[in-house]
């Protein structure tokens, strides 16, 4: 099935893929149901669900992760950018409507709800518009007649405007850093560059003044002495670095994740630490850093 000299698409498939990026993402997914295991049961309990409510739901969608993202490498270039673009137009339509019909957390509207389940269209918008705009910028590079860098930044100030109403300054950060860096790939002057990067200041700077709770975690990064309930998720997490050293206490043996905030989700790195230790988080950076 998997021999070179097979012209099979499975053969041909296995010939091309790039292996250790493969392998480097299934072991990050396993290692994200790993710490389901052991970072989530304190929060279900503590929000009145089963132990293995979050770990259930970690470990289905890592399940249908697996076939989804073998489905999509063996795409065809053009293949992938039709179905990018069709994600793009569906999730940046289901980003607007949830300023209308979302689910407010936090003071937040980011999700959207379909038949009792809960979709955060803004995950999705991410690396289709990495796909879509990697190509409109590969486009304005062999054709200058044709506006794509234009259009490529369009789609992004519809998408960053979406998402800032909401707000989500995490998911613009990551959406300009995208459109940034495709541009400066695209062969851009060092001028315009050094104009953008005075515009991202700026933008974080009116960030600081128009979002309370940005300018909070802001103020609790820079001082963290100070304390107070800004400092509160930090503290915490710290502490479960603290107590988890270098090697961790082990599996289900930290006592710091049963007080971190959100220690399944935002905070699963310092969870994890407490559990396993400072090593293992440094072997988790290392393959994020590779894929």
């Amino acid at each position: 099935m998997f021999a070179r000299e097979r012209k099979t698409p499975i053969a041909e498939w296995w010939w091309t893929i790039d292996k250790g990026l493969l392998a480097a993402l299934i072991l990050l997914l396993l290692a994200g149901v790993m710490l389901s295991f052991a970072a989530s049961p304190p929060v279900a309990e503590r929000i009145g669900l089963s132990p293995w409510y979050f770990i259930i739901r970690q470990a289905m969608f890592a399940a249908l992760a697996v076939p989804v993202m073998l489905g999509a490498s063996m795409l065809p270039h053009r293949a992938a950018r039709w179905v990018a673009l069709g994600m793009l137009v569906v999730f940046v339509v289901l980003l607007w409507l949830t300023l209308k019909f979302g689910v407010e957390v936090k003071g937040a509207k980011r999700w959207i709800s379909f038949a009792g389940n809960t979709v955060q269209p803004s995950e999705f918008v991410k690396p289709a518009f990495a796909v879509i705009g990697a190509w409109l910028f590969a486009e304005s590079m062999k054709h200058k007649g044709i506006p794509a860098r234009l259009m490529a930044t369009g789609v992004m100030l519809v998408i960053v405007l979406g998402l800032l109403l909401q707000p989500d300054i995490g998911q613009t950060a990551l959406v300009l850093a995208t459109w940034g860096a495709l541009l400066f790939l695209s062969g851009i002057s060092w001028f315009v560059i050094i104009g953008l990067g005075a515009g991202a200041v700026g933008l974080m700077f009116a960030a600081y003044t128009i979002f309370p709770h940005f300018a909070t975690r802001i103020d609790s990064f820079m001082n963290p002495e100070a304390g107070g309930h800004g400092t509160y998720q930090v503290d915490k997490a710290l502490s479960s670095l603290l107590e988890g050293g270098w090697f961790g206490r082990g599996p289900g043996e930290s006592l710091a994740k049963k007080v971190i905030p959100d220690a399944h989700a935002d905070y699963v790195f310092s969870a994890a630490a407490g559990e396993f230790g400072i090593l293992f988080c440094l072997c988790l950076v290392a393959l994020i850093g590779f894929i």
